[in-house]
């Protein structure tokens, strides 16, 4: 039973996020065609609201945005909801730290226990007051004026990264930002791509004061993290062939194409844009059974959202499997690293985690056990769905409802290429 068949997925998130908050501080108006429909942008789209922006539909898949220049009431105190996202609550750290008034970003209990020191950390070096409960949310935001700085960071995080430049465009001098590793650069392109003042040279990036301009006419290119779990799944699923239409191919967010490459799946791309992200179809085609390989460390960065697809894949090839330092996984919307090992270890997979590696032993014979708990995370959810259809196998899965966080349209796609 393979999959087979041409699909879009939605905008891409990360995009999506940033193009919404970012308008927070750019002037003129913008109509986005694409914009994720997702959850965790719409927590992003709220916040831009409450604080005065406006984002009206205008057609089908088309939004207008009318940027605030960073021009808004100073609050006395402002809650601003943050539900699920990550995203929405650390970028919001960087763009409110240098605005006048008082903030509360808060979220719901997955996001109450993800942490928010190592972005509040940098912005306290700026200057910012910003207030944790043990670390993590609610965060309060008081604004106030901030200097520039020269931060290292000691791990690669593109919402860290994010965070520290969006204030540094509000700070006094220049702010430069160097991490270890290349970590997705949609921030840097942006702020460059609407005219904004910033320099990049390899892992460093620095910005200084200056403003932002919207451009009149925005295209969000397909999330190429949802398309993985359909391009991963015909790599594994025989006689499968699934194409994903107009996705961004960032090298940033492609690292798991690199991988299926090599562990064996026929992946082609062809490109049909490059600004201000490049953009394409990739087809990804059954051609045998996969060989295990070994992820290292510096390419985690690139497909760390892709890790439980590709997990899911690794069980299906022949040989040992390892993704190096995979730590970023414990502090996702749950212990994501664990939650692999145990739910794909329901399904009868050899699953391990030693300090900080994944090590999965292939290839499996799926069993199939009562049902399986995603702990209402949307990207195992969905790598449980797909690991069902292969199984053949119909069991409930625990919080598969939180596949709005990022893929709403996931079970849509999954039937209509589906073929019995």
């Amino acid at each position: 039973m393979p999959l087979e068949g041409r699909f879009t997925p939605p905008g891409d998130k990360s995009i999506s996020h940033r193009l919404v908050l970012m308008s927070l501080a750019a002037e003129g108006e913008m109509l986005v065609r694409g914009l994720s429909d997702c959850d965790d942008v719409a927590s992003s789209l709220a916040a831009f609201r409450s604080l005065g922006g406006r984002a009206e539909a205008e057609a089908e898949g088309m939004l207008r945005i009318r940027g605030l220049g960073g021009r808004w009431a100073p609050p006395e105190a402002l809650e601003l909801p943050c539900d699920n996202s990550g995203t929405t609550i650390r970028l919001l750290m960087g763009l409110l730290a240098g605005r006048p008034g008082r903030y509360i970003l808060d979220g719901d209990q997955s996001l109450r226990r993800r942490p928010m020191e190592r972005v509040a950390e940098p912005l306290r070096l700026m200057g910012a007051r910003i207030e944790t409960v043990g670390g993590r949310p609610p965060v309060t935001v008081t604004g106030r004026a901030l200097s520039g700085i020269t931060y290292s960071m000691t791990s690669a995080s593109a919402q860290l990264k994010s965070a520290v430049l969006l204030a540094g465009l509000s700070a006094a001098g220049k702010t430069t930002v160097t991490e270890p590793a290349a970590s997705r650069d949609h921030t840097e392109r942006l702020i460059d791509y609407f005219g904004g003042p910033i320099e990049v040279d390899g892992l460093t990036a620095s910005v200084t004061p200056g403003t932002m301009s919207l451009r009149r006419f925005f295209e969000t290119p397909a999330d190429p993290s949802a398309a993985a779990f359909f391009l991963a799944a015909a790599a594994f699923i025989p006689r499968s062939r699934v194409a994903a239409e107009n996705i961004l191919l960032s090298k940033a967010r492609t690292g798991f194409l690199r991988v299926l490459d090599r562990m064996g799946a026929k992946v082609s791309l062809t490109m049909t844009g490059d600004t201000p992200e490049p953009t394409g179809d990739v087809t990804v085609q059954y051609d045998g059974e996969l060989e295990g390989t070994e992820v290292a460390a510096e390419e985690i960065p690139s497909l760390i959202d892709e890790i439980p697809v590709l997990a899911l894949a690794a069980t299906q090839a022949r040989g040992r499997t390892v993704f190096r330092k995979v730590d970023e996984l414990r502090v996702k919307e749950t212990d994501r690293l664990m939650n692999i090992r145990h739910q794909l270890g329901a399904l009868g997979a050899r699953v391990g985690v030693d300090g900080d590696d994944l090590i999965v032993e292939g290839p499996t014979s799926f069993i199939i056990p009562e049902s399986l708990d995603s702990g209402s995370d949307h990207r195992l959810a969905m790598t449980l769905a797909l690991a069902l259809k292969a199984a053949k196998a119909h069991v409930p899965i625990v919080g598969w409802e939180s596949i709005s966080v990022s893929y709403p349209s996931f079970y849509d796609h999954l039937n209509d290429m589906w073929r019995d």
